[in-house]
C-alpha cells in the first residue's frame, strides 16, 4: 500500500478518546502523531532530509509503538497504524538520502583542480 494513502486512512479513521494521558517514545500521543504526521507529509512531497536524528527518532518511536499496551480494539489499531506510517517513512525516505549523500561525496571526490586559463589534457 502506498505512504499516501495509508496517511488519508490514518486521517479518517482518527485519534481514539482513549489515547488522552497515553504518553509513547516520551510524547504525548496526540503530540507524537503530529510528529509522525509532518514526517509523512514531507516523505509524501519529497521534502524529507533523512539525517541520523530523524531516522534514530523514528526507530525509537517504532519500538514504543511496538511495546505500547492498548487500553481498547481502537488504540490497538491506532498504534498499528502510526507504526506502519513509520516504518513506512523510514522504507521511502532512508534509502534516496543515503544514495544521494553518497552521490555526492563521490562526485565532491571526483572533481579535478583547474586553474584559470590552463587546458585540460
Amino acid at each position: 500500500m502506498q505512504l499516501s494513502q495509508m496517511w488519508r486512512e490514518h486521517l479518517q479513521a482518527g485519534c481514539p478518546p482513549e489515547t488522552r494521558g497515553l504518553n509513547i517514545a516520551g510524547t504525548a500521543a496526540r503530540e507524537l502523531d503530529a510528529e509522525i504526521t509532518a514526517c509523512v507529509s514531507a516523505c509524501v512531497t519529497h521534502s524529507l532530509k533523512m539525517d541520523s536524528r530523524i531516522e534514530r527518532r523514528l526507530h525509537d518511536i517504532a519500538q514504543a509503538l511496538e511495546q505500547v499496551e492498548p487500553a481498547s480494539p481502537e488504540v490497538a489499531a491506532y498504534c498499528s497504524r502510526l507504526n506502519r506510517l513509520v516504518s513506512a517513512v523510514l522504507v521511502n525516505a532512508g534509502p534516496v538520502v543515503e544514495a544521494a549523500a553518497n552521490q555526492e561525496s563521490t562526485s565532491d571526490t571526483a572533481r579535478t583542480t583547474v586553474r584559470p586559463g590552463m587546458r585540460r589534457r
